[in-house]
């Protein structure tokens, strides 16, 4: 990314590009399969096309563990399909905490494309300085003929198996973070699209749309960095300073030199968490994809709660 030193991007700098290999991408997503649709209709950043994590990126294996990172196969048709190529510099933006875009930014980065950043701020800050929105469905007419080449790098990825070899070994190298509300964390509530689901007081798991139970709790030993409050300014939706973000992340016993492996509900907010580890200097970063819709519904992995 000639030019770009930072995976962020501001909206000033946006605003002022020209360059036919740039491709906006509107990330927002809510999870219920139709609004973010109607968000983009309603308004969005003139020449964007939009992507839903859930909708458009993501998909269920056959034991019902959802939202997880396309195929490559799939993922490079879907990029395609909107211009991006191996060429391509994508610009992300999401709303209010933009975990869709921080999600966005990881999967082309899995895949091996480098050619991504994130526009801080995102659409609030994009409203807020009253630059040009579009309604309407819109897609640019002349959308090049490109080629997308997934190139998988495994080490962005974190399994179940990863983990729990590390938590048998008691690898004190590599740590885990929940991205989750503190309630997640501490066993009260799992997640769903609209927000933290509460257990009944004294239970344990809690059915989870028919595919059985779901416990709660958290992977023994992560440290819980609540996604939005630890990594953004939450008047504004800009990413804290990298120097803030380290001392955040230091003080809860987390450093440059360990394996970094986070998770979430379903990978969304753990990509946030990523992102802004990123930022402070973080590099040997995973995201555990598969996050507590995996764990969670295993009974044969370990929980605290």
């Amino acid at each position: 990314m000639e030019g770009l030193s930072s995976p962020l991007v501001t909206t000033s700098w946006l605003f002022g590009q020209k360059d036919p290999q740039l491709r906006i991408l509107d990330a927002r997503w809510r999870g219920d399969g139709t609004s973010s649709r109607e968000l983009y209709r309603q308004g969005h950043i003139s020449g964007a096309v939009h992507l839903d994590w859930q909708l458009d990126l993501g998909w269920t294996d056959e034991r019902g563990v959802r939202d997880l990172i396309l195929p490559p196969e799939q993922l490079a048709e879907v990029m395609q399909g909107v211009g991006i190529g191996d060429e391509t510099l994508v610009v992300a933006y999401a709303d209010s905490d933009y975990s869709g875009a921080a999600r966005l930014w990881w999967a082309l980065r899995y895949y091996g494309h480098e050619k991504v950043v994130v526009l801080d701020g995102g659409w609030d800050s994009w409203l807020t300085e009253d630059k040009p929105v579009t309604k309407g469905e819109y897609r640019p007419p002349d959308l090049p003929n490109v080629q997308f080449t997934p190139s998988p790098q495994a080490r962005l990825l974190a399994t179940q198996a990863e983990i729990i070899e590390s938590l048998e070994q008691k690898n004190t190298s590599t740590r885990l973070v929940d991205t989750r509300p503190p309630e997640q964390y501490r066993g009260k509530a799992v997640w769903t699209p609209s927000g933290s689901l509460y257990l009944d007081e004294n239970a344990q798991t809690i059915e989870i749309g028919g595919r059985g139970q779901m416990r709660a709790g958290h992977i023994p030993g992560a440290v819980n960095l609540h996604a939005s409050p630890t990594f953004l300014d939450q008047q504004n939706w800009t990413y804290l300073a990298p120097q803030l973000i380290r001392q955040k992340v230091e003080a809860a016993g987390l450093y440059p030199e360990q394996r970094i492996i986070t998770y979430c509900g379903v990978g969304i907010s753990a990509s946030l968490g990523l992102f802004g580890l990123f930022l402070a200097g973080y590099n040997d970063l995973a995201l555990y994809d598969a996050s507590w819709e995996e764990w969670g519904t295993d009974p044969g992995c370990p929980i605290e709660g």
